[in-house]
């Protein structure tokens, strides 16, 4: 899912759960697991790479398939 912004683009993790449809566990359990990169720039206030995110749901999609 191409959302026609930079791929440079960071994003909240309200914005990815309400964007791309995935529960707040899931793309905290992606952080925890190392799959996605988070850049934290205070204790509270922690944003997500566009481009990271979805090479990772890239990757995640191209599993499910036959």
């Amino acid at each position: 899912m191409c959302l026609q912004e930079n791929s440079t683009t960071l994003l909240s993790a309200e914005t990815i759960v309400s964007r791309f449809e995935i529960g707040h566990t899931t793309l905290y359990k992606w952080v925890a697991d190392g799959q996605l990169p988070a850049i934290r720039f205070s204790k509270r206030l922690v944003r997500y790479r566009l481009s990271d995110l979805e090479k990772l749901i890239a990757a995640n999609q191209g599993g499910d398939q036959p």
